[in-house]
């Protein structure tokens, strides 16, 4: 664990260029976000039926997701408690979960059941069960966290939590079959802020995002560092909803649809880009393409069936901004329009330097440091 937390964050301010390639800090974000916050793994389709087991990563930290026979989740260390061989590479459905390596099995909760060929009482098997994480489903998102001391995840989000259910997205089926995932040149804070923030539509995105969803339309709903609530005019559709978790989720939900983009850090300046998205009915046969492709064929999401592929923009400005960070500049102000940015700063300086967030605020307010 890191000894020394102190990084300083200025939320009224963009980000320094040395956030997105500092090596200390990015070990701060390992010990203290990463391996201490609630971490957004998958949805809840993808591990739908009794028995499934689906790996996943928190951080560093090889997980397996169960769902158990009597339907509850289950995160558990997927590292065998013998010599710590990966237990489950790919997704599969068993009522029991087996090392590879000597066989070693456990049951759906983690329990140690059999050790072929011990001796009688030669394995504690109370003390070799698999680690149980904590785990939370939240409108068919799946978060897990290490970290026992986290708040209760219903806690963190609650002042979002009727915004979402009232535009319909407990109604959308995923598709976890049509997900997609690539690999940004950037630090993953900036592949973050980008997707949150609706300021540069109008210069990154002219013809793809733009004509659609004007930046000058653009407006706070409510938020804090737990979570934040954006929008924004869709042509010809209802309003947008524009959802920021951090700290790497952010989804835009519209009439019939939500698509969402979930980032993790690879190293200081790589990062791992996943898209998704839910919809009004359950998912078509997997069709090849990126993500902005086959949703663009999707006529049940008609607030983004015609909007062309913007993602390569957004990583294209993203690995941009990081070949700037060698360079060092002050940081300039934020404007109202990047308040959830500000809201991102807050969170940093929340988990990073242990500074209590201010309370979930609404858009009349000013961007000082009490924001």
């Amino acid at each position: 664990m890191s000894s020394d937390r102190s990084y300083s964050f200025d939320p009224s301010r963009a980000l320094p260029n040395d956030a997105f390639r500092s090596a200390h800090l990015a070990a701060l974000e390992h010990d203290h976000i990463w391996h201490a916050d609630w971490v957004f793994v998958a949805t809840e389709d993808a591990i739908a039926n009794p028995g499934d087991q689906l790996p996943v990563a928190v951080g560093n930290q090889p997980v397996l997701l169960v769902r158990q026979q009597d339907g509850t989740l289950a995160a558990l260390s997927n590292l065998c408690a013998h010599r710590g061989t990966l237990l489950v590479e790919e997704p599969a459905n068993g009522k029991r979960v087996q090392c590879p390596y000597h066989a070693w099995t456990y049951a759906e909760d983690g329990r140690l059941l059999s050790v072929p060929f011990a001796e009688k009482a030669e394995v504690d098997k109370a003390a070799h069960c698999l680690p149980r994480h904590q785990v939370a489903a939240w409108h068919r998102l799946i978060f897990v966290a290490l970290s026992d001391a986290v708040e209760p995840f219903q806690t963190r989000i609650a002042h979002l939590d009727a915004l979402l259910t009232e535009r319909g997205i407990d109604d959308l089926h995923h598709w976890p079959n049509h997900q997609e995932a690539e690999i940004w040149e950037s630090n993953w804070k900036l592949a973050a802020l980008n997707a949150m923030e609706s300021y540069h539509l109008f210069q990154v995105h002219p013809e793809t995002l733009e004509p659609y969803s004007p930046t000058k339309e653009s407006y706070y709903i409510r938020g804090s560092a737990n979570a934040t609530a954006t929008g924004g005019t869709s042509k010809g559709e209802d309003d947008y909803t524009l959802i920021s978790l951090p700290p790497g989720v952010v989804g835009v939900l519209t009439p019939g649809s939500f698509v969402w983009q979930a980032v993790t850090p690879l190293s200081v300046d790589r990062c791992t880009v996943r898209t998704g998205g839910a919809f009004s009915t359950p998912a078509p046969e997997r069709q090849k393409g990126p993500m902005a492709r086959w949703l663009t064929a999707a006529t049940n999401a008609a607030a983004v069936a015609a909007i062309p592929d913007f993602l390569p923009e957004d990583k294209a400005i993203c690995e941009r901004g990081q070949r700037s960070a060698v360079g060092d500049f002050e940081p300039g102000q934020l404007l109202q329009i990047e308040r959830v940015v500000a809201d991102f700063g807050h969170y940093l300086n929340w988990r990073i330097n242990d500074v209590p967030p201010p309370p979930a605020h609404n858009p009349d307010r000013g961007l000082g440091s009490g924001s």
